[in-house]
């Protein structure tokens, strides 16, 4: 059994399928990081779900893991906050 919330996505073998391994470290590294954040392990399944669904996407689609990731955090940010000019395209 995994000790580590990092190590419970980095055993995660859905979460590389497919992937570059540049694209399964950035997906392995987003969602420790977002794990790390809320410092709750009871969030882990679900963003693993998460993840093997980013990875799904990106593999059968051919979306850039980035792109995923950042349309992600897009529904997540604040509706208040102002409009990121990088994601404006």
């Amino acid at each position: 059994m995994p000790d580590s919330i990092a190590e419970r996505f980095l055993e995660d073998e859905g979460l590389s399928e497919g992937l570059t391994d540049q694209q399964a470290h950035e997906l392995v590294d987003w969602l420790i990081s977002i794990a790390e954040e809320l410092g709750e392990p009871a969030y882990v399944p679900q963003l693993q779900r998460l993840g093997r669904e980013i990875a799904r996407i990106s593999r059968d689609y051919g979306v850039p893991v980035e792109t995923l990731i950042d349309l992600v955090e897009i529904a997540w940010e604040d509706p208040d906050a102002p409009p990121n000019p990088v994601m404006r395209a």
